[in-house]
């Protein structure tokens, strides 16, 4: 069978993440590897958009293809997904549609009933190669027997089968099919690619507002063993860049230790960046060294506050002190800090949230806020859905722009104060000499950061006078 991988049609708020290194879509990759051969795979990134949303009716003709297949992991996107699925069963005949991914996995009922064919739940490597098998004929499950996927039966009813057990082993699992990613060009290494590799599964922590923990469940790692190989293909496919997909890096602080050690020992150093916990570069200072020197040159912290209340409130089990030595043993190492924030968390007060800008730009060479959100799948999710306190289920309503709490706060008064705080970043004189000058890759991410605020901006604009770009 011929199959087309494709990521969410673009949408105007992804254009906030227009300001990350580069992190293509890995996933994809993986699945294509699981089911090539003996099927045809092509990827579709459509996050390369920058004036419409996707080209997919081009390429289903073009391409042949029998199923096109999303991943949709921010629950915004949705909407689009299931209309886009709808408009290309409609034009294509007996086209199978599919989706997988961390929404679709907590609400799979509700992507059947829109129209898609399929729904794949949690990890979907082992269940997507069973379920194209299947498709193809030439598998020896029947729908039914098929674990960890929704579909509709004869009467049109949405069926979620019994949920697959987690893989335990990743050594076994073909390399992700790098060959059809499209380009990433590198921040650190102009002219040259960037890659992504993922090393771990899941996160031991459980922060209120994350969806990992649900989404994952238990904490698992490759073998060092598994990271090396993938690392020194890396190496011979030419890239000079690789981003961590984890969900956060070093948790098992002694095996990053010895990973980083190897990669010296055999030359396999790369620059690398990815998520870091605050408390693994405090207390850590040594593993911040020798990740140095393996390559590490970016981290995204989750600062989130500068409130000991909020940080409490959100069950982050951090501390103001950790973040602040945090910033320090980091930036003593030479390694650039995207800081990301939570603005409007319960137990910020005004005065909490006018620190998140200052101390933020303070602590961190990238200044990231989002608002505090229920994301679907997350613990702050079911709380308030059991406690009826969530205000709206439309999708496009947990953008992380919307201020979706009943707590006396005015929301409009909430999002302007949000915008203020961004506007005290990007307009920083600090800050727009980088984006002006534009030569290192500290330069070259805020210039960048600038790009997706006006975007995002612009889109969100047309779209209030009924244009709609994306």
């Amino acid at each position: 069978m011929r199959v087309i991988l494709s990521t969410a049609p673009a949408r105007y708020w992804q254009t906030t993440n227009f300001m990350l290194t580069n992190f293509p879509p890995l996933a994809l990759a993986s699945c294509a590897a699981a089911i090539s051969p003996p099927h045809e795979v092509m990827i579709v990134d459509n996050a390369k958009h920058r004036l419409r949303s996707h080209n997919l009716f081009n390429h289903v003709k073009n391409f042949g293809a029998d199923v096109v297949a999303f991943t949709n992991n921010f629950y915004p996107d949705s909407l689009i997904i299931q209309e886009v699925s709808r408009q290309l069963k409609e034009a294509f005949p007996g086209l199978i549609t599919v989706v997988g991914g961390q929404a679709p996995s907590f609400l799979p009922e509700e992507y059947i009933e829109s129209g898609l064919d399929y729904v794949v739940l949690y990890e979907a490597e082992e269940t997507f190669a069973e379920l194209m098998e299947f498709l193809a004929g030439r598998g020896d499950k029947s729908v039914d027997q098929i674990e960890g996927i929704a579909w509709r039966d004869e009467d049109g009813q949405a069926v979620v089968n019994p949920r697959r057990a987690l893989l335990q082993d990743f050594d076994p699992m073909k390399m992700p099919r790098r060959d059809l990613l499209p380009h990433y060009p590198s921040i650190t290494r102009r002219g040259y690619p960037s890659t992504a590799i993922e090393t771990v599964r899941g996160c031991p922590y459980h922060c209120k507002f994350c969806t990992r923990p649900t989404y994952w469940g238990k904490h698992r790692d490759y073998s060092n063993d598994r990271i090396l190989e993938e690392f020194a293909l890396i190496k011979r496919q030419g890239f000079k860049e690789v981003m961590f997909t984890d969900d956060m890096m070093a948790t098992d602080h002694a095996k990053m230790y010895a990973l980083c050690e190897e990669l010296i020992r055999r030359n396999l150093q790369i620059s690398f960046g990815g998520a870091l916990r605050a408390d693994t570069a405090a207390r850590h200072p040594e593993l911040i060294a020798i990740m140095r020197r393996a390559g590490l040159f970016f981290v995204n912290v989750g600062f989130e506050s500068y409130s000991r209340k909020a940080l409490k409130d959100m069950n982050k089990a951090s501390t103001i002190d950790i973040n602040k030595k945090a910033s320090e043993t980091l930036r003593r190492n030479g390694v650039l800090i995207l800081g990301s924030h939570v603005y409007g968390a319960p137990g910020q007060t005004d005065e909490d949230l006018a620190l998140i800008t200052r101390d933020g730009m303070e602590h961190c060479d990238f200044f990231r806020m989002n608002m505090y959100t229920p994301q679907v799948g997350s613990a702050l999710f079911y709380e308030m859905t059991r406690e009826g306190r969530m205000p709206s289920r439309n999708p496009e309503m947990f953008n992380q722009f919307e201020y979706l709490f009943d707590d006396g706060r005015d929301p409009e008064d909430m999002k302007w104060g949000f915008v203020k705080r961004q506007l005290q970043y990007y307009f920083h004189p600090s800050i727009l000499k980088h984006a002006i000058r534009n030569k290192t890759p500290k330069d070259r991410v805020i210039r960048r950061a600038y790009l997706s605020a006006a975007m995002f901006t612009g889109y969100r604009s047309l779209r209030k006078v009924g244009i709609e770009i994306m």
